[in-house]
């Protein structure tokens, strides 16, 4: 599979994403995706990026002033971190 930015070679990786939703903030890791080895886009599956955004949504809902961190996983939530937000 090429890069559709620079028509590079893109292998199997995992990123990580976060999503500020003004009053509390969700962390995904290890999201896996095809990284291109010459610019560094990453290109996402469709069912991945399905189940991000359902992570996104359950979590959005249940957070007020707080982060949640959370391992990517397709069958389930797994918060690995959850904290209280800070004001400055």
């Amino acid at each position: 599979m090429k890069c559709y930015s620079c028509r590079g070679k893109l292998e199997a990786s995992t990123v990580s994403d976060f999503n500020d939703l003004g009053t509390s903030i969700i962390f995904v890791r290890g999201i896996p995706c095809h990284k291109c080895t010459q610019c560094g886009e990453s290109v996402f599956d469709l069912k991945v990026e399905t189940r991000v955004e359902e992570i996104m949504d359950t979590l959005k809902n249940s957070l007020a002033g707080e982060i949640a961190v959370v391992q990517y996983s397709p069958f389930e939530i797994n918060v690995v971190k959850y904290s209280k937000m800070v004001a400055a």
